[in-house]
């Protein structure tokens, strides 16, 4: 059967938004992650986490409160699979977190999955809905030494 080629594009586009969240979270670029969202977007983090956050502004003003608090956050996304819709589709991924709290003193391990509703809007995918739940959590640092510098942005 031959390929999809308008299909093969969504798919990518919609991959490349969930890696570009990624990025955003680990360089701590708060413009990418805006553009990662439609304005009236939600964020729904379960349990243990438990927060419900609507609109880009508020999920941007949070994600970036926290993040920057810390020594270090990193996602990596993982088994991503998505199903198109029109404009419309859905994505489930694996997602690894590591925290490490300031000054090394103590830190977050997980391993969770996001449910997401994407639109896509002028011609560009968006989360409309995020849903994040935690699969395993350990609250400890990870091992090592921070040497990570964040320049100002």
């Amino acid at each position: 059967m031959p390929a999809d080629t308008g299909s093969l594009a969504d798919r990518f586009a919609i991959r490349e938004l969930i890696d570009r969240y990624c990025y955003a979270v680990n360089e701590r670029d708060w413009t990418v992650l805006e553009s990662c969202y439609t304005e009236g977007a939600v964020w729904d983090v379960g349990k243990p986490l438990n927060f419900r956050l609507e609109g880009r502004k508020a999920i941007v003003d949070i994600a970036s409160t926290k993040i920057s608090e810390e020594d270090y956050v990193v996602q990596t996304p993982h088994a991503t699979m998505i199903w198109l819709d029109g404009p419309k589709a859905r994505a489930h991924s694996t997602i690894k977190e590591v925290v490490r709290h300031k000054d090394g003193a103590g830190g977050i391990q997980i391993l969770a999955t996001y449910a997401d509703d994407l639109v896509k809007v002028a011609g560009e995918w968006r989360f409309q809905v995020r849903t994040y739940r935690v699969t395993n959590i350990e609250f400890n640092a990870p091992a090592g030494d921070c040497h990570r510098e964040w320049p100002a942005r």
